[in-house]
């Protein structure tokens, strides 16, 4: 039986990180006309140039903002349009956040970010060390060594770029900036990128719930250890230390979203609400209104 092909990318972004002021642009572009990033007229509506419209055509799927993005047009997805209608210009962490989740396990259209996050353990690596790593991890998810090297290193300088580079430390006029890098992720330490643990001013419960939302997907129960550890879990996507994971879940049995059980060993997340990714953003906003 022939081995069914494995989906991935590498190079979607031509070489552009994403930069401060795209996406906000993007989003409202869109809702005004989704045939935009198919029009003549992209570049001027965006103020950059023809290969920058691509790349942040790329980065709103790779992000997950759009439903769909085809011949037909592009169109919102919910967390889209969520985002557009609460946090226009990315004034909340959150709504990075919620991008950094999607993009992180996105493993069709943003490959290298997902082997990154979920299949590159080591805390502390030189940037030819991290290149050895995804090279052995994407062979192994795709099957084969068909793929360009020179397409890998770049998408690799583009999410180290887009997570370490410190907007203090730079001119503030400087637009060649990811607002990820707010996310305290990723460290350039001299020669070397480090895996950093977010200020805990800048991520809260909310995330938490948001990540649980997905992983309980269809369960009214989860172990402690499958959301804590490995593969799409907080310490994977979000760096977080099983400390700061289990502060946040008494937050969320507090709120009275999930009941947490650490009798006899059990180490476990019941629900007691029905919770969603879209109703989770919209509670989050809320309570921001109020």
């Amino acid at each position: 039986m022939e081995k069914t092909k494995v989906k991935y990318r590498l190079q979607g972004h031509e070489k552009f990180p994403l930069r401060e002021g795209w996406i906000n642009k993007g989003l409202m572009e869109v809702d005004s006309d989704e045939m935009i990033f198919l029009s003549k007229e992209a570049p001027d509506e965006f103020g950059i140039g023809n290969n920058m419209v691509k790349s942040l055509r790329y980065w709103m799927r790779a992000l997950g903002l759009f439903e769909s993005d085809t011949a037909r047009g592009s169109i919102l997805s919910q967390e889209g349009r969520m985002i557009l209608n609460h946090d226009p210009y990315l004034e909340d962490i959150f709504s990075l956040w919620v991008m950094h989740s999607y993009i992180a396990k996105n493993k069709d259209e943003a490959t290298t970010w997902y082997l990154y996050f979920n299949h590159c353990d080591a805390e502390i690596l030189s940037k030819d060390q991290i290149e050895h790593i995804l090279s052995r991890e994407l062979i192994k998810y795709v099957g084969n060594d068909d793929f360009s090297d020179k397409s890998l290193k770049n998408d690799i300088d583009v999410l180290l770029n887009m997570y370490s580079k410190d907007k203090g430390l730079i001119d503030p006029e400087e637009k060649n900036v990811s607002p990820f890098s707010q996310l305290g992720l990723i460290k350039k330490v001299e020669n070397q990128y480090v895996k950093t643990s977010p200020d805990l001013r800048n991520i809260s419960e909310w995330v938490v719930l948001y990540e649980l939302s997905q992983l309980m997907e269809g369960k009214d129960s989860i172990s402690i250890e499958q959301v804590s550890n490995g593969e799409f879990s907080l310490s994977a996507i979000y760096h977080l230390g099983s400390v700061t994971i289990n502060s946040f879940l008494d937050k969320l049995d507090a709120l009275g979203y999930i009941r947490v059980d650490r009798t006899a060993g059990l180490d476990m997340i019941y629900r007691l609400n029905e919770f969603s990714k879209e109703s989770v953003i919209e509670d989050y906003f809320g309570r921001l209104d109020r």
